[in-house]
């Protein structure tokens, strides 16, 4: 659906969206280089850009959001050079995100940034660092988590549940944590009751 997207000319930034929605596809499917040539694309269309966003708000892609999925695009095409490129880009989209208006922070793309900087720092075999990325997430109110936030912290529970970490005492307490606080957030108990019809 983004390359097909990708054939209609719109000004702003939704070309620098739909490339980046393919890269991440891409990336899932397996297929590293061509997510790494539409990774490429949606930086060109980002410099190509002449026009405000019509539609500010939600349907306008920042330079954060761009970074945020960059970062996970590279960790799905994974090796050592990529998952450093993750850390590079989550990290970016983090301080972007810190440093925009209000109405321009999203809580949801701050929490993948944050669980991708983690991963890439586990991936790396720093388990200090993936535990110094967590804070942000792991110290926010679990009804504050998308399905989304919740399936990576359980990704990020079993991969510290490999054998490379052989049970260490600081793995498995992070583990721990991870687990409990995806059970906090997917249970009912952590959403907000819906408005009456």
């Amino acid at each position: 659906m983004a390359q097909a997207g990708r054939q209609h000319r719109a000004g702003g930034s939704i070309g620098a969206r739909l490339a980046s929605l393919e890269a991440r596809a891409l990336a899932i499917a397996g297929d590293g280089q061509g997510a790494g040539a539409a990774l490429a694309d949606a930086e060109r269309a980002r410099e190509r850009q002449q026009v405000a966003d019509e539609a500010p708000g939600v349907f306008a892609f920042p330079m954060a959001k761009q970074f945020a999925y960059a970062g996970t695009t590279h960790l799905a095409i994974g090796g050592r050079e990529h998952i450093q490129q993750a850390i590079a880009s989550a990290d970016k989209a983090v301080r972007l995100y810190r440093n925009a208006e209000t109405d321009d922070q999203s809580v949801g793309d701050l929490f993948a940034a944050h669980v991708d900087l983690a991963r890439g720092h586990l991936l790396l075999a720093d388990v200090d660092g993936a535990e110094a990325m967590l804070g942000f997430v792991l110290d926010a109110p679990p009804e504050r988590f998308s399905a989304s936030i919740v399936r990576r912290l359980v990704d990020l529970s079993r991969e510290l549940n490999r054998p490379q970490y052989g049970g260490a005492a600081q793995a498995t307490r992070l583990r721990e944590r991870l687990q409990h606080m995806a059970v906090l957030a997917a249970s009912p108990s952590a959403r907000p009751p819906e408005l009456p019809k």
